[in-house]
């Protein structure tokens, strides 16, 4: 059973932004498994901003989900990231939980698995890297599957060359 969280940047030094991200996550008590590589990728909703550098990343640790949300965003806090009222906007960083290993949960504040996973490839893709035959709690379609299933979206998703 695994835990899965997203990360995305797409302002300043998005390397860099991702790379501290990565350290303060290990510093909370938190075991990084496995990471994606990292894959530049369109903005959805708002089209008007810079790309996305985004990455998958498998963890363990002791911290139930509610507490592991929390710590999630104090790190976005942390590396500068401001709560706006308005949604899509640019931002140094993006830290989701995806996935807390079978759990299913629908409270305002958090649910899991996450809502969107089934129709974003810049979160499928990157999670074929690590885990492409997962199947999400109560699901029977692999992470694989479900990126097939998007066909030829007009999302850019692509591996990131430095």
């Amino acid at each position: 059973m695994s835990i899965y969280i997203s990360l995305g940047t797409n302002i300043k030094d998005r390397i860099k932004n991702l790379d501290k991200a990565i350290m303060l996550i290990k510093r909370k008590n938190i075991i990084i498994i496995s990471s994606s590589k990292t894959y530049e990728t369109s903005p959805m909703e708002n089209l008007n901003q810079p790309l996305f550098l985004n990455k998958i990343l498998m963890i363990d640790t002791i911290i139930m989900p509610e507490d592991l949300l929390r710590l999630l965003k104090s790190i976005e806090q942390e590396m500068g990231r401001i709560e706006e009222s308005e949604r899509y906007l640019p931002r140094i960083i993006d830290i989701d939980l995806l996935t807390f290993k079978n759990f299913i949960i629908n409270k305002p504040q958090l649910t899991l698995p996450h809502p969107k996973i089934k129709f974003r490839k810049f979160i499928l893709k990157p999670w074929t890297d690590i885990d492409p035959l997962y199947i999400l709690p109560k699901g029977n379609t692999t992470i694989k599957a479900h990126l097939e299933a998007l066909g030829n979206s007009k999302e850019i998703v692509k591996e990131y060359k430095q």
